[in-house]
């Protein structure tokens, strides 16, 4: 099927993806060989997401909310520390000086928003349902990312919210509404 096997493109494909090169500045969304990959690499992280909810939110019914989001995290840095080790060379390709003085002060807080994620959607899963609180926090996100892409904040391209951005917002919080009241 593939000329090498499955793995070896698969790996080919993952270093041609916007997932491991350095971010592009001013790019633009376009229609380019790597977009599919892109997309294909999102849906899996938006399956994880609906996933990782689910079964934190399980785990939190029999042990504790607290407990079962740390464990979340403790369990995906330890895999995102082995990636790290893996794409840096064990961070030998990394400027660590340049970085500490170039970044901006909140590039390094990340995490914060990250975790209080997590801990939501532990605790409110089990009681609301997966599919109403991926669908709040989607649209959370979706009205989060508006805002900041029109005022481009956090170094982010300035996209502003034009009309059909608009409409889609309103079609996304309605699709979220009837699956919340349905």
């Amino acid at each position: 099927m593939f000329k090498g096997g499955f793995f070896p493109v698969l790996k080919h494909s993952l270093k041609q993806s916007v997932l491991i090169e350095k971010p592009r500045l001013n790019a633009q969304i376009a229609m380019d060989k790597k977009l599919f990959m892109d997309l294909f690499l999102l849906m899996i992280g938006g399956t994880c997401t609906a996933l990782q909810g689910a079964v934190n939110g399980s785990m939190s019914i029999h042990i504790n909310g607290g407990f079962s989001a740390w464990l979340s995290f403790a369990i995906g840095s330890f895999l995102l520390f082995l990636f790290f080790i893996i794409d840096t060379r064990g961070g030998k390709t990394v400027d660590w000086r340049n970085a500490a003085k170039t970044a901006p002060w909140w590039s390094w807080l990340g995490g914060i928003p990250g975790a209080a994620f997590v801990l939501f959607i532990t605790l409110f899963i089990p009681y609301r349902g997966a599919a109403v609180v991926s669908g709040v926090t989607i649209c959370a996100q979706m009205l989060t990312s508006l805002f900041v892409d029109s005022f481009a904040f956090f170094g982010c391209n300035r996209r502003p919210a034009t009309l059909p951005r608009l409409g889609g917002m309103a079609l996304l919080i309605a699709g979220v509404l009837m699956v919340a009241l349905g």
